[in-house]
């Protein structure tokens, strides 16, 4: 039968083993076998590899013999290779480990080792199963079952089509929004999906997907529904379509909501609009019978200081609080839509806090209070004089309404520190009625008051904090108040940052205007209050000026054309023809000189400032303007 030697390599040296015939055909089974073959020695150095294992360690077979085995895992997997060697001393013994192949690939095989059948040489026989493709058909199949889990899982619809566009796998959200089992059926016949005109795309999507292009977030109904609909290619490593995949997402609800909302935004725009223009003609309608009492109590002031005096004071005190309650109806207007724009220079506090106290007084005196004043000196911030003095004038007459008559008000100005960036803190604190713990956080809202008396003694509409709150915010300080509860007093507290110190602004003092020696003018009225026109002509008739009055425009216009006036002015609101109208005409006139248009109207948003400008207006006054602020105006 012949012989086979069989050179081992060892610590001793190279041994021969010879073997039979028959132990050669086992040899030449080994070396064709699938599966590597090794033999190591009790070192665990190959002294016999097939070429098998030699490729799949892609490691030449001559390098093979001599090599330690360990080189060929990667190290973390060597102590497993260890145990197994060790362990098949004793019995038969396997595991799963990876080669690390010279080309840097890691191969997974299956390790079955045993001892040698030579008792005489102290061997391992180890054989190597490859598992690459037994692990690429488990990932497949687990990418498999987890594609599957996620698209029937799917929260929205998910089709998946073959290259004829028919679907081959589908999620219940599909189905279910469908209304159908989507299987095997051709996506675009059984999915009827129309544009907003009623145009069917199913066929157009399925065919630009299959194309290789994307489709992403198309809008389309399905019947009733509203759906958001992607889709594109699924391809193969030469790009050539396997199919394509869908999906589409119901926004039917959420669109109503949109649609709602929509709405719900209209409709509170609308009455935003609405409020704003009730605002409007409200101010239009209280200013016009103001402006007549206004003129007619001057009128009477100039002519006799003492007649009528307690009389005519208690009138003019009223006049001033209802003007002041229409300017804060429409401060509280410009605030909310962010039309109030500040002048603001340097100024001193201390002359801004005079100014505050002597506005306020009036309503000090009233009822008796005790104000006390403590102001540093020096002190300078950066703000428009009028809007800041309006914030302390709030708080002072607010602590004078809600302090019971005979109280106590202490208005104090102070630096926080020495810091140059320290702020400026200002403080008003009263005697009064206090603030309830439930009110403290609404007091700075609009329309938010505390406990009134029946006899309303109080007074205003709750605007005057919400007013103060927002002037300050918008001069990049800060507002709070204190009260330890019902009948314990109050404390607001206004932080603002310091000013700098340069050509300080200093205003006529409240409620001064000088007289003018003004000349004598031509001068048409033209407004539909009756008495608010005639009053205003015999006023300014009796400061030497040449009057004619009109109630609409029309009859303006034509006495314009004989009157030949220098000065006109003008009412907005007039029947037949709008005070703009009326502007823009007289700008026509062939007039001897240039005729000066005021506006005097009862209209008085940025907005009628605005389109009085562009109907080419020279001024614009708000009633009810004052006997002298209108002489003032006749000679700019």
């Amino acid at each position: 039968m012949g012989h086979v030697d069989l050179v081992v390599e060892g610590q001793q040296g190279p041994q021969v083993f010879t073997l039979p015939g028959s132990d050669q055909r086992y040899r030449q089974l080994v070396e064709t076998m699938n599966e590597g073959a090794l033999l190591l020695d009790d070192l665990g150095m190959i002294v016999y590899a097939n070429a098998r294992f030699a490729e799949l360690a892609k490691v030449p077979l001559g390098r093979l013999i001599g090599s330690q085995v360990q080189l060929l895992v990667p190290d973390s997997r060597r102590a497993m290779l260890d145990a197994l060697l060790q362990s098949s001393q004793r019995k038969p013994e396997s595991a799963e480990v990876e080669l690390l192949a010279a080309d840097g690939r890691r191969v997974p095989v299956y390790l079955s080792a045993s001892a040698s059948w030579d008792a005489d040489v102290r061997l391992t026989y180890v054989v190597a199963t490859d598992l690459s493709q037994q692990k690429r058909s488990q990932a497949i199949v687990a990418a498999e079952g987890l594609t599957s889990l996620i698209v029937d899982q799917a929260t929205e619809g998910l089709v998946v089509c073959d290259p004829v566009g028919r679907v081959v796998r589908t999620s219940q959200a599909a189905c279910r929004i469908a209304g159908k089992n989507l299987l095997l059926g051709r996506f675009a016949d059984v999915v009827q999906l129309r544009t907003a005109d009623g145009a069917d795309v199913a066929h157009a999507i399925v065919a630009s997907a299959l194309s290789g292009k994307v489709t992403s977030g198309m809008e389309v109904t399905l019947g009733d529904l509203a759906l958001l609909v992607s889709a594109g290619p699924i391809l193969a490593s030469d790009n050539t379509a396997l199919g394509c995949v869908l999906s589409f997402v119901d926004v039917t609800e959420s669109k109503r909501i949109a649609q709602e909302r929509l709405e719900l935004l209209e409709a509170a725009q609308a009455a935003n609009r609405a409020k704003d223009e009730f605002l409007a003609m409200l101010g239009h309608e209280l200013r016009n019978p103001l402006a007549p009492i206004m003129t007619s109590l001057e009128l009477m002031r100039l002519q006799s200081e003492e007649t009528m005096k307690r009389e005519r004071v208690i009138i003019e005190r009223q006049v001033h609080h209802m003007v002041r309650l229409i300017a804060d109806l429409f401060d509280v207007s410009r605030i909310t839509q962010g039309k109030v724009k500040l002048d603001r220079n340097a100024l001193e506090v201390a002359h801004l806090v005079s100014r505050a106290v002597e506005l306020a007084t009036p309503l000090i005196e009233e009822r008796r209070h005790r104000l006390s004043v403590e102001v540093s000196s020096g002190l300078i911030i950066d703000a428009d004089e009028t809007r800041m003095c309006q914030v302390l004038t709030n708080l002072l007459t607010n602590a004078a309404k809600f302090t019971e008559p005979g109280g106590q008000i202490a208005l104090v100005v102070r630096k926080e520190s020495e810091d140059p960036d320290a702020r400026i803190v200002m403080t008003v604190k009263d005697s009064g009625v206090g603030i309830s713990a439930a009110l403290l956080p609404q007091v700075f809202d609009s329309f938010v008051q505390g406990q009134r008396s029946s006899a309303r003694t109080e007074g205003g509409l709750g605007l005057g904090l919400a007013i103060v709150r927002s002037m300050v915010e918008l001069h990049g300080g800060s507002v709070g108040v204190r009260s330890a509860g019902a009948g314990q007093g109050s404390e607001f507290e206004i932080r603002l940052p310091p000013g700098r110190r340069r050509k300080l602004r200093r205003s006529q003092p409240p409620g001064t205007l000088k007289r003018v020696a003004a000349e004598v003018r031509r001068v048409l009225i033209v407004d539909d209050n009756k008495d608010a026109a005639d009053v205003l002509g015999d006023a300014l008739a009796r400061g030497g000026h040449v009057i004619r009055v009109a109630y609409d425009g029309p009859t303006a216009l034509d006495l314009a054309r004989t009157f030949n006036p220098e000065v006109a002015l003008l009412d907005i609101g007039l029947p037949v023809m709008d005070g703009y109208e009326v502007a823009r005409q007289l700008r026509t006139l062939a007039l001897d000189s240039r005729i000066r248009l005021i506006a005097v109207t009862g209209y008085g948003q940025d907005d009628d400032r605005k389109r009085a400008v562009e109907a080419g207006f020279d001024a614009h006054l708000v009633k009810p303007a004052t006997y002298l602020m209108v002489m003032e105006m006749l000679n700019p």
